[in-house]
């Protein structure tokens, strides 16, 4: 299993040297990946609705806290790194439209030569959709059309013809090719039924957050029940280390009990953490 880490892009530790010597440290620890998240806007009051742990809403959703961009803050760590992927988890589609997202996901793809991951969410808060002017209801139905159209514009080096719901693009082809053929790997997010039929139809792989081992290895027989091949998908869990966690006998166990249930990668957010680097090697060397 390989790990991956959150890097410190909101709170009190998102300053840019702390992002870079996370990402740093993840990579020089032999780390698979480094994450950014993503929010636009923050509320004026409690927003509600958040669709993992409340105590987590309460305390990240407030105006005051900082929370970098995360397309701008991957361009920054895969100008400081060489090998370590970098990924969105999760960049929440919807609020961007998807022709200025493949072009800028397509330059950061060819500038760090084939590194970056396209983490995919649906949103939740509807106060941000509100203020960004996209209807809710419609999160999900264009988050499936946005990633169609950009891996048809990745794929093709001449012009497209594309013809959705929300979008059209008539004899048109982007100026940025990927470093890849078809562009970044596409990694759905999310813990529900309608993100598991998202990522069997749609993804090369899934992100999940914050679930025991035991929901883990039940939400993996789920993707298998759907049609998921075996190895075709690239599989992942979000957790996160608490500050004073800081055992290694009992957070190699932790880590253990997820490797168990079949997932290829580990995502540990460590922005909890008054010392963001300092947790990569903990984590690292447990």
């Amino acid at each position: 299993m390989k790990l991956g880490f959150v890097l410190p892009v909101e709170g009190e530790v998102a300053t840019r040297a702390a992002v870079l010597d996370t990402a740093r440290a993840a990579e020089a620890c032999g780390a698979d990946s480094v994450w950014t998240t993503d929010r636009i806007l923050q509320p004026g009051a409690p927003p509600g609705g958040y669709p993992y742990s409340e105590d987590r809403g309460a305390i990240a959703f407030r105006t005051g806290r900082a929370w970098l961009e995360p397309i701008a803050t991957m361009g920054l760590v895969a100008g400081v790194t060489e090998r370590v992927r970098i990924g969105t988890n999760v960049l929440v589609v919807p609020y961007r439209h998807p022709v200025v997202l493949a072009q800028e996901l397509a330059t950061l793809d060819a500038l760090s030569g084939g590194r970056i991951l396209l983490g995919t969410g649906i949103g939740w808060m509807a106060e941000e959709f509100a203020a960004l002017g996209v209807p809710r209801s419609e999160r999900g139905a264009r988050t499936d059309e946005s990633i169609r159209l950009m891996r048809e514009l990745w794929r093709s080096p001449d012009a497209v013809h594309f013809s959705g719901r929300f979008w059209t693009v008539d004899n048109m082809g982007l100026p940025a090719r990927p470093a890849r053929p078809g562009g970044p790997p596409i990694l759905v997010g999310g813990n529900t039924e309608a993100a598991a039929r998202r990522v069997v139809a749609l993804g090369d792989g899934w992100l999940g957050a914050d679930l025991t081992p035991a929901e883990t290895t039940a939400f993996l027989a789920r993707l298998r029940e759907l049609g998921a091949e075996p190895g075709a998908l690239e599989l992942s869990m979000r957790i996160r280390v608490e500050p004073g966690e800081e055992d290694r006998g009992a957070l190699r166990e932790r880590l253990d009990a997820y490797a168990e249930t079949g997932v290829d990668l580990l995502v540990v957010d460590v922005m909890n953490q008054p010392d963001p680097v300092a947790a990569v090697e903990v984590v690292c060397g447990a």
